[in-house]
């Protein structure tokens, strides 16, 4: 494998490790569009229907009394009457929390993803180096500045590039092995 080959499968791989969450509201946030529409529609059923029933349940009463068919009786008594079940929805106004769903990493980049983890196993310096420089974009002084505060040391630009160098090479030896 070509040293350029490796590098854009590298690159591929940071792409898919940086976007591998993928941040989704939960389902109940989420209102269909059929029921939106439905609120707005003039003359359907359910738009009908509420507006003969309402929400006291006095008018419930009153058409519950018309299907009695007592001529002097204009509305059931409260005790005549079966409750209605119903939950209680009294809630304050709440956004529920983003989700961060795991998508995984592709398929053709397992082998990759596999290597970087035994790379950072044996040699964790420059495991870090290798996915700080695929998976940050910055410059690589400021990814240099970002392993030193991650590993805690001196870290310079030159000890970042020769362990870049390294990196690739190892990744590209354990690639060619596998294959």
């Amino acid at each position: 494998m070509q040293l350029d080959e490796l590098k854009a499968i590298l690159r591929a791989w940071g792409h898919a490790t940086v976007n591998r969450h993928s941040m989704q509201r939960s389902e109940r946030t989420t209102i269909h569009v059929l029921t939106k529409v439905r609120d707005h529609a003039p003359g359907t059923r359910e738009r009908a229907e509420r507006e003969l029933v309402g929400r006291d349940g006095g008018d419930r009463r009153r058409r519950m009394a018309q299907s009695v068919g007592i001529r002097h009786l204009t509305i059931l008594p409260m005790w005549a009457c079966d409750p209605i079940p119903a939950a209680n929805d009294a809630d304050r106004p709440h956004d529920n929390p983003v989700i961060a769903v795991d998508i995984g990493i592709p398929d053709d980049l397992r082998g990759i993803e596999s290597a970087v983890i035994a790379l950072e196993r044996q040699h964790p310096i420059r495991g870090l180096v290798l996915r700080t420089e695929y998976t940050v974009s910055a410059s690589q002084r400021i990814k240099a500045r970002m392993v030193a505060e991650t590993y805690g040391g001196r870290f310079t630009l030159d000890m970042y590039r020769r362990e870049l160098r390294l990196a690739i090479e190892l990744i590209g030896w354990w690639l060619g092995r596998a294959a």
